[in-house]
C-alpha cells in the first residue's frame, strides 16, 4: 500500500514563525488511501479530506505544489505533501475543536519518528 498524506502547517508572515498542526500522536491531518499498482490520486483531493477532518474551509488551505516527500510506514511508502494555511494567524480555535493543536518544531515529541523526519523536510522547504 502507498498512501498519499497532507500535513498541515502555518507560517507566520512576520515573524516567519512556523507551526504544524497536530492530532493526538500524529501531525497526519488526511491520508487517501490506494492499492498498489495504481496511480497516486491528485494531491488537491486530500483538501476536501482535510476539510472534514479539521472544520477548515477549502479556501483556508493552500496545497504547496513545490513540496513532496516519502514517508515509510509499517504499512508501506506515504507520499506526503503541504498544506499551508493561509489565514493571517493560525486557526487555533477550529483545530482545536477538531482535537488538535499547534506545536513549532522544537514541541515535537511523541509522535513517529519517519513524521518528524518529514517535520524537518518541510522546515527546510519553508523557511530555507
Amino acid at each position: 500500500m502507498s498512501d498519499l498524506a497532507l500535513i498541515l502547517c502555518h507560517k507566520q508572515a512576520t515573524s516567519a514563525r512556523l507551526r504544524f498542526a497536530r492530532f493526538g500522536d500524529t501531525v497526519i491531518a488526511a491520508r487517501l488511501a490506494h492499492a498498489d499498482g495504481d496511480a497516486l490520486p491528485h494531491p488537491g483531493a486530500l483538501i476536501p479530506a482535510a476539510v472534514a477532518r479539521t472544520g477548515l474551509s477549502a479556501g483556508d488551505i493552500r496545497l504547496d505544489p513545490e513540496f513532496e516527500a516519502a514517508m515509510l510506514t509499517p504499512d508501506g511508502t506515504v507520499t506526503v505533501r503541504l498544506g499551508e494555511l493561509t489565514a493571517i494567524d493560525p486557526p487555533f480555535d477550529t483545530v482545536a475543536e477538531a482535537d488538535g493543536r499547534f506545536v513549532g518544531l522544537t514541541e515535537i515529541r511523541g509522535i513517529p519518528d519517519t513524521e518528524r523526519d518529514v517535520l524537518r523536510l518541510i522546515y527546510e522547504h519553508m523557511i530555507g
